[in-house]
């Protein structure tokens, strides 16, 4: 089945009649295992500059860029999960932590449905184990309500992230790059990663004194060198590729 949204492979609405025995237990990160970068929201990127790479996106159809922590330099590897599938790594991008969780609505509409993959491993239908979705009388348990509140804030901060990426194009600060791997004793799995965006440092230090100062205001400078900073992950990221070759 094809995936949705990357991770998703069926999407339904939570409801009482459907899931008023379901919980959810989230076990591994199996689910992100093919996935080579992972959406950020803006107020992440700090946090996820620690330990991953932080790019962004080639313009999308409306011409929109996302913020991107990279977790793969090969197609359908992410190299950031152990072997328990779990994320080895202190910080985990909201996008990961939703799961199996997301909104769905119409394009441009204001109403919002609170729906859950039905496919996951990690609702459980007769809700033996894990967090109960709706308590024993039919109302919302307290675990539910969480998780609404979680993915509302989701919504909201990832309009601020279009807000910030927006910014970052209107001032033409992105521009195409690649990165060029090699590997030590595997030159035939030397590659190169390319479709991806980077903020150019000469086009930021030929921003305006109004538009530099506009960006600080914004808290976009910030944002913007822990980006560039979190570029030097990429070697810790071909490091793991390098073991994980060596260990083959």
């Amino acid at each position: 089945m094809t995936k949705q949204l990357m991770i998703y492979e069926d999407i339904q609405p939570v409801t009482n009649d459907q899931h008023r025995n379901a919980a959810i237990k989230v076990t591994d990160h199996s689910f992100a295992s093919e996935l080579t970068s992972i959406p950020l929201l803006a107020t992440e990127i700090t946090m996820a500059a620690a330990e991953y790479p932080v790019i962004f996106s080639a313009p999308n159809e409306q011409g929109e860029h996302t913020p991107l922590a990279i977790v793969g330099v090969e197609q359908g590897e992410n190299l950031m999960l152990n072997s328990k599938q779990a994320f080895d790594a202190r910080y985990v991008p909201a996008f990961i932590r939703r799961y199996p969780f997301v909104f769905a609505g119409a394009e441009g509409g204001e109403k919002l449905t609170l729906c859950v993959d039905a496919a996951s491993k990690a609702l459980i239908a007769d809700g033996s184990e894990g967090n109960r979705l709706f308590d024993d009388n039919g109302e919302q348990s307290e675990f539910l309500k969480e998780i609404l509140k979680f993915l509302q804030d989701y919504q909201y901060r990832a309009e601020m992230t279009k807000v910030f990426c927006k910014q970052l194009k209107d001032l033409d600060l992105l521009e195409p790059m690649q990165a060029n791997i090699e590997f030590r004793n595997n030159e035939d799995k030397n590659m190169s990663i390319k479709g991806f965006y980077t903020v150019k440092r000469e086009k930021l230090k030929a921003l305006t004194d109004e538009q530099a100062l506009d960006l600080f205001k914004r808290d976009g400078l910030e944002l913007i060198f822990a980006h560039l900073q979190s570029l030097d992950n990429l070697n810790l990221l071909i490091e793991r590729k390098h073991e994980k070759l060596a260990a083959a």
